[in-house]
């Protein structure tokens, strides 16, 4: 597990490198875009991993990460893909407006990769031709490229002016990379390049931060469609059509004497008409961890949460309100489960107010509960005097960690 602070901020062994980002300019020198380039802590190139997983874990790293610096890398972008990637459809997490796949000179313009082109710019996703070099077998995709980028380093400017000439009926903006000169910057304007990029006006940037786990994305996304007012349950049904493991588990619970009634559960819809929607959140929110997570730290996590949710009606707050102590207390320990602060994780949800202010500035009701809960646990860990807290926490404590404990017994049959 990463170490964090005491402030839950993670400390700087945290950082990694995410991609590196070079600013595209226009020709009044504002900055109109980024060209994001694959880095790695361990020098590893983007040939050397290969072209399609490094563009996935760059892609992966633009959407989930935690960085000061990567608001401003968000969009519009330019990311380089290969044949394989393309064809793959593994681009659906971009926008088509806000970004612009770059079309490396490796490719081989075969008449199926056109066709995959094709697709995506109906799409509405925008193509660059990069490091373009007016060979004949790139022809058939000038027509669905809107932007050629031209190494002025591997052509000569009548050689470029020749190629504009020709190419002038195509809807196409030209951008010039490898400007390293103010002189050169002046000859490509005069040329009729739009957009420039080069080490004369600004090198590429390593953007660094903390990469969200994938495991605490999934289950993010779990959270996110768990915890709405009116979850969507297709959309539910597709999030766990890839958990096997998790959807068994639930079942096996769902069709147990417990919750049997007159037929058994056979989906997931019916699987959460059965158990209710409450039960069916907490089942497969403890699954999820489960699966992903070592027991240990998932007991603990878990305890808190229905510990907290207990308080909760201790406290006589509404079902709601409990059903919000209960998630507040969950995301308060994937620093625990995931290794990943949770004021990092938040950043990722589509969560209520009060459960921002909950764990991001510890104020609130939920907060006071999971505070609570923590003193119990630090006691527990640390065998040390209760101190002010009423034994009556405990014994609630105590009631949840034998709960999760059962659950834990269930789920392993």
């Amino acid at each position: 597990m990463r170490q964090q602070s005491s402030s839950g901020v993670s400390s700087e062994q945290d950082i990694q490198s995410l991609f590196a980002a070079q600013p595209i300019f226009d020709r009044n020198n504002n900055r109109v875009a980024v060209e994001l380039l694959y880095r790695s802590d361990n020098g590893v190139t983007a040939l050397e991993l290969g072209d399609n997983l490094a563009t996935t874990e760059l892609i992966y790293n633009l959407c989930s990460s935690v960085s000061t610096q990567i608001e401003q890398y968000k969009a519009p972008v330019f990311i380089n893909v290969c044949a394989d990637f393309l064809a793959s459809g593994s681009f659906l997490p971009l926008e088509a407006d806000k970004v612009v796949i770059e079309l490396v000179e490796r490719i081989a313009p075969t008449a199926e990769f056109i066709a995959h082109v094709t697709a995506f710019k109906q799409r509405g996703f925008r193509f660059a031709l990069d490091d373009f070099e007016f060979t004949t077998d790139w022809e058939p995709l000038i027509a669905l490229a809107d932007i050629i980028k031209v190494d002025i380093l591997q052509h000569s400017y009548a050689e470029v002016k020749q190629q504009m000439h020709r190419l002038r009926g195509y809807k196409l903006t030209w951008l010039a990379e490898r400007v390293e000169t103010p002189e050169q910057l002046e000859q490509c304007k005069a040329l009729g390049f739009s957009l420039f990029q080069g080490y004369f006006l600004a090198r590429p940037e390593v953007v660094t931060g903390k990469k969200i786990p994938p495991t605490a994305l999934k289950i993010a996304e779990l959270i996110n469609n768990l915890f709405q007012a009116e979850p969507d349950i297709n959309k539910l049904s597709v999030q766990l059509a890839d958990e096997p493991a998790l959807v068994m588990g639930m079942l096996r619970i769902a069709n147990s004497p417990l919750y049997r009634k007159t037929r058994e559960v056979s989906s997931v819809k019916e699987l959460t008409m059965r158990l209710g929607l409450d039960l069916a959140r907490k089942w497969i929110l403890m699954f999820s961890i489960l699966n992903r997570c070592c027991p240990a730290a998932a007991g603990l996590v878990l305890t808190r949460a229905y510990t907290a949710q207990q308080l909760a009606m201790l406290w006589h707050a509404d079902n709601a309100k409990q059903n919000q102590f209960f998630l507040t207390a969950i995301l308060s320990g994937v620093d625990i489960l995931f290794g990943v602060a949770p004021t990092e994780f938040i950043n990722q949800l589509n969560v209520s107010d009060e459960i921002k202010l909950a764990i991001c500035q510890h104020r609130g009701e939920a907060a006071a509960a999971i505070e609570m809960i923590k003193n119990i646990e630090k006691a527990y860990s640390m065998k040390s005097s209760t101190g002010d807290i009423a034994d009556e926490y405990f014994v609630i404590y105590n009631q949840q960690q034998h709960r999760i404990q059962d659950k834990f017994a269930n789920f392993s049959r």
